[in-house]
């Protein structure tokens, strides 16, 4: 079982060789807030549910950056993949507080990342990985969230929104940017559920900021992982 020490983070320009029709297929889907307020915005349902093919040709493109499949044999289950859309909480002004998402990891995958699907967005609207200074003290802010990314921005108060701002301001601080990604589109991002990462922004100068997220909890494989790899080359003086 690959854990989720084992994957570097990842920037791959030009991932899809067709993303305008992603698109336009991520546009023919429903798309719903979380019931429980988990995550911003609205999500598809899970694309294994909708269009099998489409999910396992995705997590294959993925896989085949790190294995040889000719060769080895990489299964993997427990993988969630969703198309999502995110909105400004303040389209009016960019640098508004509440516009930046907030700092948290996803749990122990060995591997999660996204593809960025927005023609034109602002790219400043993208994500950074995160290093803690200060102990997390992310689990008091779970139930003040739930309470926002529950509802849709134009369904939120001034008073929603000035809660939100203040939340910002405590759960992301204690933290250091240690990698900042451009929103590109078509740029697909890797990282591990353990990397706590935030949104910069979700004011992309479009209507919304459309994502492919996907999460991959278990991965079995007769090759080395890349950080294996690594490791086994050691350094030599002599």
């Amino acid at each position: 079982m690959i854990s989720d020490y084992h994957f570097p983070n990842q920037i791959v320009d030009n991932f899809f060789e067709d993303p305008k029709k992603i698109v336009k297929f991520a546009n023919t889907l429903q798309y719903d807030p979380c019931p429980y307020g988990r995550w911003p915005g609205v999500r598809s349902i899970a694309l294994h549910k909708i269009n099998y093919p489409f999910f396992n040709s995705v997590l294959n493109k993925i896989f085949s950056m790190f294995y040889d499949c000719n060769i080895h044999k990489v299964n993997w289950k427990d993988a969630r993949m969703h198309f999502q859309k995110t909105y400004p909480y303040d389209p009016k002004d960019k640098n508004n507080i509440v516009n930046h998402g907030l700092i948290h990891c996803d749990g122990t995958q060995p591997m999660v990342g996204l593809v960025y699907l927005t023609e034109g967005a602002d790219i400043e609207s993208g994500t950074s990985i995160m290093g803690q200074v200060d102990g997390y003290k992310g689990l008091k802010y779970e139930n003040k969230k739930k309470h926002i990314y529950k509802k849709l921005p134009e369904n939120l108060t001034k008073k929603d929104l000035k809660e939100y701002a203040k939340l910002i301001r405590d759960c992301n601080s204690g933290f250091v940017e240690t990698t900042k990604i451009n929103n590109i589109f078509n740029r697909a991002i890797f990282y591990t559920g353990r990397d706590y990462h935030k949104a910069n922004s979700f004011y992309t100068g479009k209507k919304e900021r459309l994502t492919l997220v996907f999460f991959i909890q278990d991965i079995e494989t007769t090759g080395y992982s890349p950080l294996q790899k690594l490791r086994l080359n050691k350094i030599t003086y002599e």
